[in-house]
């Protein structure tokens, strides 16, 4: 678990790179189910959301062991990662006398406190949701792939 030491910047960090790695971990799973449905180099360059879209389609579409916790799981992530691009494409600003405030890039979002710990708490689901993802490429789904043979 990465400890809240309290830095937002910091905070930041870890949710941009814990984010990134469940992010690859996604990408490693339309790669092994690259078996039942091609995953292209055009859609290797897709946004976060149309992968998870796309690993939704096939899990529904072929069963294994454990389909429908990965799918939740990747329901979790499109959830996540929207509020990764709420923090990471807003602006955080910090004051020495104020409480530090996201401004979003998006239009008619009104401005909102931010806190170091909702940065870290993301950073450590985004950690742990990697795990969760990976967890039936680990077997059940081999073994399943292995099986339509």
């Amino acid at each position: 678990m990465i400890q809240n030491d309290n830095d937002i910047v910091r905070g930041l960090g870890f949710v941009t790179l814990y984010s990134a790695y469940c992010e690859e971990q996604i990408d490693n799973l339309l790669f092994m189910l690259n078996e039942i449905e091609e995953f292209t180099e055009r859609e290797q360059r897709w946004p976060i959301s149309q992968k998870i879209k796309k690993a939704k389609s096939i899990s529904n579409n072929f069963e294994f062991e454990g389909c429908e916790d990965l799918i939740a799981n990747l329901d979790a992530a499109k959830d996540a990662f929207e509020k990764r691009n709420e923090l990471v494409h807003g602006r955080i600003y910090g004051g020495f006398d104020r409480v530090d405030t996201l401004k979003s890039g998006r239009p008619n979002t009104p401005d909102r406190v931010v806190e170091a710990a909702e940065l870290y708490d993301l950073a450590n689901y985004f950690k742990d949701l990697r795990g969760e993802i990976y967890r039936p490429m680990i077997f059940k789904i081999p073994r399943a792939l292995n099986n339509r043979a």
